[in-house]
């Protein structure tokens, strides 16, 4: 079992000053402890575990107001975590044994107590704690389950509205329930990551949110459920609020904790409706669906209400024709059919929102006559490559950069990728996030990755690293710079990740590379 290094909080409880000063001066520290408070009877001490909530509690057995025996029993119904020792004179054996056949973690004679018992009980206690705080966790990731197939099953019998009940009930969370769908979009080999990682930070955010909340598995797509016990008054506008600025964090925290994952992460969330019940929380599924066309034509970072109806609509033969006609007006030259596909093709697609099987399918035909394609080996990949586009903005941008090829213009990068590339090389020393830069440029950090690929030919981040080891190489060369420094320098402050990095750019370490 891996032990927890955090200091132990103690309170110390008992009527009488003397024990209470001699306590005070035992070496705490030493033990990996921390002495927090002090208390002359257990109602007092009652008070003081509300208010810090210790992970060890030494008390006296007989005490004035509430004894030790009766702080005991509270203790364990309202801070299950908190291990409790006793102190006892001869004439407090019964009560002692009592206590320990309750739960009680351990008892020391007030007249014979050294240090080491003090220093034994302070790891018993910790190996205690630990061994609760495991069995909780695996307890509640049992619960989440359990709770996430009968959501999925939507099984509205009485049986599973007492099991659903009582998950609720041991999680603090009542009703209404703010039931919100997080959905992640990531390739098949990233998945595993981007979930566990994904799974920790909301796990984090349900530990440290005033507000009760709880997630949990939905279905066998990788999304999530969040549950939020929330009986203040906040309007669904700014609810929507909270929900982007959600998303956003975690859609940067992601990017930190996973800065070896060139592939984009999009993450998309759906709003349900507040739930009063537990037939309505086990029938949301239809209320909670994401939108059919949102993978192809949003940015990620929205945030949908409740979805009911279809909002994939079939491209009309009206539509083909009209669009038909633009086109042949516009291909006059190779300029005006880029603008037209880039500006009016988007707009409307992106208002009209046709199945996108349909649409690419169309938009390849009329491709293969224009440019007169053939069915050589290069024209099938590219062609390939259009189909398996994620987003209309990948679609848009391939198929007008061909164009441009096609008529002899070497493709301009686009400004937003060149002023990110200057935002990079200027800020090399700093923290630099995908997230980050895209607010900076006015693109979604989904659309900045894509373009990056496109038009750089690497991944966001390699074109970062690819920056940080070549000014690392540059300032090893020609200054007397310690290689820490040198990392410090280049934005990479973990001189083992540094070292890592260097090596696979020029086959050898960075101290080697100084000498050399």
């Amino acid at each position: 079992m891996q032990m927890n290094t955090e200091p132990l909080s103690v309170l110390i409880v008992d009527d009488e000053l003397p024990l209470r000063e001699e306590l005070r001066f035992f070496p705490w520290q030493s033990c990996q402890a921390e002495l927090v408070g002090e208390a002359e009877n257990g109602e007092e001490a009652l008070e003081l575990c509300r208010k810090l909530n210790p992970d060890l509690v030494i008390t006296d057995i007989t005490m004035p107001v509430m004894n030790g025996l009766e702080l005991f029993r509270c203790i364990k119904q309202q801070f299950p975590l908190t291990q409790v020792v006793l102190l006892t004179c001869h004439s407090d054996f019964d009560y002692a044994r009592e206590a320990l056949q309750l739960g009680a973690l351990e008892y020391l004679i007030k007249v014979s107590l050294l240090d080491r018992d003090m220093e034994q009980v302070i790891t018993k206690a910790r190996h205690a704690i630990m061994r609760e705080r495991n069995h909780m966790q695996s307890e509640k990731q049992r619960q989440r389950w359990q709770l996430s197939r009968m959501l999925v099953q939507s099984q509205a019998s009485e049986e599973a509205g007492q099991d659903v009940s009582m998950i609720l009930r041991q999680w603090n969370l009542e009703y209404p329930l703010q039931v919100i769908r997080l959905h992640t979009d990531a390739r098949e080999e990233d998945e595993v990551y981007v979930h566990h990682e994904l799974q920790a930070l909301l796990t984090q955010r349900a530990n440290n949110e005033l507000m009760r909340s709880q997630w949990v598995p939905y279905g066998k797509t990788g999304d999530f459920l969040l549950l939020i016990s929330d009986r203040t008054e906040i309007s669904r506008i700014e609810r929507l609020k909270q929900l982007e600025r959600l998303l956003a964090h975690l859609q940067d925290e992601l990017e930190k904790r996973l800065p070896y994952i060139g592939a984009p992460i999009r993450l998309f969330a759906v709003l349900g409706q507040s739930c009063g019940t537990i037939e309505k929380m086990l029938a949301l599924d239809n209320s909670i669906r994401l939108p059919e066309s949102s993978l192809f034509y949003d940015n990620t970072g929205t945030v949908y209400e409740g979805i009911a109806e279809n909002t994939v609509n079939p491209l009309h033969t009206v539509d083909k024709e009209e669009h038909q006609i633009r086109i042949r007006q516009a291909s006059a030259t190779a300029q005006e059919l880029t603008r037209y596909f880039r500006e009016e093709l988007t707009d409307w697609a992106l208002e009209r929102r046709p199945d996108p099987g349909q649409l690419k399918g169309w938009l390849l035909s009329l491709r293969k006559e224009w440019l007169r394609a053939d069915d050589s080996g290069s024209e099938i990949h590219f062609a390939n490559q259009l189909l398996r586009a994620d987003t209309m903005m990948e679609f848009v941008s391939l198929m007008s950069r061909e164009l441009e090829a096609a008529a002899g213009f070497q493709p301009k990068c686009r400004k937003e990728v060149v002023q990110a590339k200057k935002i990079i090389s200027e800020r090399l020393a700093e923290p630099i996030t995908l997230t980050q830069i895209a607010e900076e440029v006015g693109l979604s950090s989904y659309y900045l990755s894509r373009l990056f690929r496109e038009e750089a030919g690497e991944s966001f981040n390699e074109f970062v690293t690819r920056l940080r080891m070549d000014k690392a190489v540059e300032l090893l060369r020609t200054t007397h710079l310690k290689v820490y420094e040198v990392a410090e320098r280049v934005g990479i402050p973990s001189y083992r990740y540094f070292s890592v990095l260097f090596r696979n750019r020029t086959g050898v370490a960075p101290t080697e590379y100084k000498k050399g």
